[in-house]
């Protein structure tokens, strides 16, 4: 196969407008409000992210990096291969790791010397929707989890509410740890609409290996009919003669990508359908200025109501409503002011950090996106 070539898509650099400080300094004083935090944040405290660079989870990472910046929270994110950076670690009373069960006990050395605790990101511990991609934890695992234990304050789930009550019961039943629901959000700094002209009907950011059939039965006819961009691997080797793409840097290129489309296509595994989870392009998509058409995923409804992200019940009314909205341009303005106003209010990194750094720190919660099951 050949190698992917470079996308290189409009990079934009916005700095932090008024709008942007003034949202992120009102979470910081909801976040700030509890003795417990603001004595937090007046000791010497960093937070650090250690694990594989892999795209979404970097747009995450990069996301509750720059929300914490501008909350003056020193933030690292480092990656496997670079582990001289921990060293930066000692310099701090007390580091927050955010990293996977593989990893905690490398970390244990430099854990003891700057007070760590792990906000670990956990996988399903009670079997998995999907055996064949979404390994369950493993008995290795589960006796890292009770050896480590009083090192973990909390376990980080992609999943709903359910989903945690149906896949991750282990955690908190087994090993006495309570489970976050933290889903994606969006950068305030970074993911934004952008003032570019359209360059085709269609985009889709994402691989293709990853839900060959899933692709196949719904973007289909679509990528057919419409003239479209599509930057990912695996396609090289898809029936849509579309070669194998990528971007350097998500962050810059998306908002000149998804604003320059009409349509932003959205497609999930065929377990985040069964309705505990939804993807990061839900959110980034629209943040960037995209009009997305999704398809099944019930989780969205968790987040956008019907008239702020559209979703197809299954290939044929996926295609229905492409169609629809290209034909109808006008008719997608509503759903992007709407889906829009609500990711800035409910749904930035800011929000997802505060809700992380009060529990952990205070045991406390100010919003709704982010339930915690607890321990037993």
């Amino acid at each position: 196969m050949a190698e992917p070539r470079i996308v290189l898509a409009a990079t934009i650099d916005q700095r932090p407008t008024e709008d942007i400080l003034r949202i992120a300094g009102d979470i910081y004083q909801e976040f700030s409000r509890p003795t417990a935090v603001r004595a937090w944040l007046r000791s010497k405290t960093a937070m650090c992210y250690y694990g594989m660079s892999q795209p979404a989870r970097n747009v995450q990472m990069q996301g509750l990096q720059d929300a914490a910046r501008t909350w003056r929270i020193p933030f690292y994110r480092v990656t496997l291969g670079n582990e001289a950076e921990l060293v930066k670690m000692l310099d701090y009373d007390q580091v927050l790791f955010i990293t996977t069960m593989e990893y905690v006990p490398g970390l244990v050395p430099v854990m003891d010397r700057c007070n760590g605790l792990v906000l670990l990101l956990g996988g399903y511990y009670d079997g998995t929707p999907n055996p064949a991609i979404v390994l369950p934890v493993t008995d290795q695992d589960a006796r890292a989890l009770d050896e480590h234990r009083e090192r973990i304050a909390v376990i980080l789930s992609e999943c709903s509410p359910e989903g945690v009550d149906h896949y991750c019961r282990g955690y908190t039943d087994k090993h006495g740890l309570p489970v976050m629901s933290f889903t994606w959000g969006i950068n305030l700094l970074r993911h934004y609409p952008a003032k570019v002209p359209k360059v085709a009907d269609l985009v889709f950011l994402g691989t293709y290996f990853e839900k060959i059939a899933r692709i196949d039965d719904h973007f289909g006819d679509v990528l057919k009919r419409f003239s479209h961009t599509v930057v990912g691997y695996g396609w090289g080797l898809s029936p849509f003669h579309i070669p194998d793409t990528m971007v350097d840097d998500f962050d810059a290129a998306a908002p000149a990508l998804y604003s320059g489309h009409t349509i932003s296509l959205n497609i999930h595994h065929k377990h985040e359908e069964e309705g505990y989870t939804c993807n990061e392009r839900t959110f980034n998509a629209v943040a960037c200025g995209g009009f997305m058409v999704s398809d099944y995923a019930p989780r969205i409804r968790d987040f956008f109501p019907e008239d702020e992200i559209v979703v197809a019940d299954d290939p044929s009314d996926f295609l229905a409503k492409v169609e629809h909205f290209l034909e109808n341009p006008d008719e997608r303005l509503p759903y992007m002011e709407k889906a829009r106003r609500r990711l800035v209010a409910e749904h930035t990194y800011h929000h997802r950090l505060c809700e992380l750094l009060r529990f952990v720190i205070d045991g406390s919660s100010v919003y709704e996106h982010c339930h915690v099951t607890p321990a037993r």
